[in-house]
């Protein structure tokens, strides 16, 4: 009887056993295990749906939309695909050229539009604040990551705002600096502040800035720009005559007068740049708006040349050379300018001559001779008369003797060429040419032999280096 309940109670008690038993498994390591790597292999094979940002570009009236994308590959892929967002961003802003803007009138044959886009969106970049990052998305499968950009319409209509009138306001008062020198008759300082209102507001070039002076609307960098082209087209650079002749020979430099006036008064201070023959030169005009261009590198010159004038805007206009605009704003003027014909005249000559043999006076000139046929054959003149001649020449020549090898005598000759400008009296010219070894049956003749020799080679040793000079 016993028996038979305890039986009956194990069997009541089994269904208990099989429950703790299945817990157990449950809570095995190894099922857990299992159930993780089954769980794992659903999620990998399940992937999130591509939000409609990334198949469908969003349009909205109120931001600013930038889409970025990169490949997963990439070790960078989420910086790459913030920058490329960005920079989606950025071609949203567009820079619309006006027609009235100073942009359009000072780049007539947009040469230079491209490049001021292009630098204005720089500045936008390194600018522009407050965007959003409103979504990101990775898709293991398709090896890619996107991010979503948005910049308030409103807000960075705000923040140019900002801008514009803090540059407003500086530009206001470079112009008003400009006003002022212009009224006393100080074109170049006018200039300069009439340049530094419009560089001022060179971020709106494109657009039309306005500013109240004195109850009046004013286009500010328009305005500017008309008024320093004005003051160009009436500043005058004069000299006497538009072809000048001069002589280099003289121990004084040569130079053209230069005069510089607006509005028939002379113009002092003003900085002027002169270029010929490839030099450049700079100068100031005095309290008399004048100013002396010396041409001091003619050696070798010969004929005519152009020589040109013209105000230096680099020097009136401060600014950065580095700067894109400034550079351009500088280009696109009309400045005054002069060109010179300068006419090199050659001077007439008279030659002196002293020419020995071993101490004792040729009877013919051999050497001079020579020279003058030489410069003749250059275009130079001679003339009869010493006081006729605005170039005197000096030639001295001697020989000595030697040494004497088997009946053969040797000579030695020397010559010396001097050139003396008539006006000042100095000296313009010395040239000394190596000596010269004659050799012949005797000392005498062996000079004679020297002095043939010597001959052939005054055209290159004298003549050539003396046209130089002349």
């Amino acid at each position: 009887m016993f028996e038979k309940k305890r039986e009956l109670r194990m069997k009541n008690l089994y269904p208990f056993f099989l429950l703790i038993l299945m817990i157990f498994s449950a809570c095995s390591p190894q099922t857990a295990q299992s159930q993780r790597k089954s769980k794992n292999k659903k999620n990998q094979t399940e992937t999130k749906p591509k939000p409609e940002w990334v198949t469908s570009r969003p349009i909205s009236s109120q931001y600013y939309i930038g889409i970025g994308y990169s490949s997963t590959r990439n070790p960078n892929y989420q910086q790459t695909a913030k920058n490329n967002a960005f920079e989606d961003l950025l071609s949203e802003i567009k820079v619309n050229i006006s027609s009235t803007s100073v942009l359009y009138q000072m780049d007539k044959k947009s040469t230079f539009r491209d490049e001021y886009e292009s630098t204005i969106k720089s500045t936008v970049k390194n600018e522009i604040e407050d965007f959003e990052v409103v979504d990101s998305y990775e898709n293991p499968q398709e090896a890619g990551y996107w991010v979503y950009y948005r910049l308030s319409k409103t807000k960075y209509a705000e923040q140019k705002r900002k801008k514009l009138q803090n540059a407003v306001v500086i530009a206001t008062d470079f112009f008003q600096k400009a006003q002022e020198a212009e009224n006393q008759g100080q074109t170049a300082t006018a200039i300069d502040f009439y340049a530094k209102t419009i560089l001022a507001l060179k971020d709106y070039w494109a657009e039309n800035v306005q500013a109240d002076l004195q109850g009046k609307s004013v286009m500010l960098s328009n305005e500017s720009y008309t008024r320093i082209q004005q003051i160009l087209d009436k500043t005058i650079i004069s000299t006497p005559s538009a072809s000048i002749e001069v002589k280099k020979q003289t121990s004084k430099t040569p130079s053209v007068p230069v005069k510089v006036s607006y509005n028939s008064q002379p113009q002092r201070s003003t900085p002027i740049l002169a270029s010929y023959l490839r030099h450049r030169q700079d100068y100031t005009t005095t309290e008399k708006g004048e100013v002396s261009i010396l041409l001091d590198k003619l050696s070798g010159v010969r004929g005519s040349f152009t020589l040109n004038i013209s105000l230096d805007l680099s020097k009136i206009i401060s600014g950065n050379d580095d700067d894109k605009f400034y550079k351009f704003l500088l280009s696109s003027f009309r400045s005054p300018s002069q060109s010179v014909t300068i006419n090199l005249a050659k001077p007439t000559i008279f030659i002196v001559s002293e020419e020995k043999n071993l101490g004792m006076p040729q009877k013919t000139a051999l050497l001079s001779n020579q020279l003058r046929s030489a410069l003749t054959n250059r275009g130079y003149t001679f003339v009869n008369n010493r006081n006729q001649a605005e170039i005197i020449l000096e030639v001295e020549a001697d020989t000595r003797k030697g040494s004497e090898v088997n009946g053969i005598f040797f000579a030695f000759l020397s010559m010396n060429v001097k050139a003396i400008d008539t006006q000042t009296g100095q000296e313009i010219f010395n040239e000394t040419m190596p000596e010269v070894k004659g050799g012949q049956t005797s000392f005498e003749r062996a000079g004679i032999d020297a002095y043939q020799k010597a001959s052939k080679n005054v055209d290159a040793e004298i003549a050539s280096k003396l046209a130089e000079v002349l």
